[in-house]
C-alpha cells in the first residue's frame, strides 16, 4: 500500500502558487499511490471558486474516487470569513482596513456557522467520502471518521479546526483542538483491529517550543493544537501507527509520544510518499 501525503496547497494566494499545485497535483498519476491523503488548508481563504478549480484538477488527476482520494478541511478552509475579509491579498493596509468586519463576524460565529462552513467544503468533495465509518453510523458526513484502505490499513480522520464554543478567543482562526471523547470512541472501533492505525488532522502535533524556535512564539502560540499532549497520549494507548498532518508549514518527519512516526507534509513544494509494509511504513520526502 503506497499512500501520497500531501497538505497547505492554499489554492488561490498567487498565481505564482497556483502553477506549483497545479504541478504537484499533476505529478500524481505518476506517483504510483494507491491512495492520495491531503490534510487540509486546500483553499487560501474559502472560496466556492478555489475549492471548485481544485476539485477540477483533482478530477483531472485520476484520483478522484473515495478509494483513492481523502481531504480534509484546514481553518483556510473553513473560516472564510476571516481569511476571505482580512488575510487576503498582500495589500497591508487593505488587511487592516477590513479589519473591523473580520472581528465582528468573529464575535458571531458559532456552531451554525462552523456546521455551515464544514457543509460547504464536503459539498464540492462528496464523492472522496463515500463508505466512511462514522460514530453516527448513517450516512452523513461526521467527525471522527474512519476510511478502510484496502485489507490492510485505515484511516482514522480527526477534525482539529473545532474551536468552538472558544472561537471568540482564536483571534486568527488557527488554533486547534480535538474531541478527546469521540476520538476515544473512534480509535476503540472494532473494524481497526489487525489493521494498520493512520491518524489524519490538521494541526501539527509538535511542541509550541520547537515550533517557536524555528517560527517565532507569536506563530506558535497562534497555531499550536490546544489540548495536543492529551491527543498524544489517547493515541499512545490506542496503539496509532502513524500520524498525517500539516497547518505548520514545513515538509519533515518526527515522533510524539512513546515513538509514534509524524509527517507533516506542511509545505507545498514537497509531499511524501509513505511505503506501508508487512514490517511498518517507509517514509520517502518528495521535492
Amino acid at each position: 500500500m503506497k499512500i501520497v501525503h500531501l497538505s497547505d496547497l492554499h489554492w488561490g494566494i498567487s498565481p505564482e502558487r497556483d502553477a506549483l499545485i497545479e504541478q504537484r497535483l499533476g505529478e500524481l498519476s505518476a506517483s504510483g499511490a494507491d491512495h492520495v491523503v491531503i490534510s487540509g488548508d486546500l483553499s487560501q481563504s474559502g472560496r466556492s471558486q478555489e475549492f471548485a478549480a481544485l476539485r477540477s484538477l483533482l478530477l483531472g488527476s485520476g484520483c478522484y474516487h473515495p478509494d483513492r482520494l481523502t481531504v480534509i478541511p484546514g481553518n483556510h478552509d473553513l473560516f472564510s470569513f476571516f481569511f476571505r475579509d482580512f488575510n487576503a491579498g498582500r495589500d497591508l493596509y487593505a488587511r487592516w482596513r477590513r479589519l473591523p468586519g473580520a472581528a465582528a463576524s468573529l464575535y458571531r460565529y458559532g456552531w451554525r456557522e462552523y456546521e455551515a462552513d464544514l457543509d460547504r467544503f464536503h459539498s464540492f468533495f462528496s464523492e472522496t467520502f463515500e463508505g466512511i465509518f462514522t460514530l453516527a453510523g448513517n450516512p452523513a458526513i461526521s467527525y471522527p471518521f474512519i476510511k478502510l484502505l484496502g485489507e490492510r490499513a485505515a484511516l482514522i480522520v480527526l477534525e482539529s479546526n473545532r474551536m468552538l464554543p472558544q472561537i471568540r478567543r482564536n483571534s486568527a482562526c488557527s488554533n486547534g483542538w480535538i474531541d478527546l471523547d469521540a476520538a476515544a470512541a473512534i480509535l476503540a472501533h472494532p473494524g481497526l483491529e489487525n489493521r494498520f492505525r493512520i491518524v489524519v488532522l490538521h494541526h501539527q502535533l509538535q511542541a509550541e517550543e520547537q515550533v517557536a524556535a524555528r517560527m517565532g512564539r507569536l506563530y506558535a502560540a497562534m497555531t499550536r493544537l490546544i489540548n495536543r499532549t492529551a491527543l498524544i497520549d489517547l493515541l499512545d494507548r490506542s496503539g496509532v501507527d502513524l500520524v498525517l498532518h500539516g497547518h505548520y508549514h514545513h515538509l519533515e518527519q518526527y515522533t510524539v509520544g512513546r515513538g509514534i512516526p509524524v509527517v507533516n507534509s506542511g509545505d507545498a513544494a514537497g509531499w511524501h510518499l509513505i511505503d506501508i509494509g508487512e514490517e511498518g511504513a517507509g517514509i520517502i520526502p518528495r521535492m
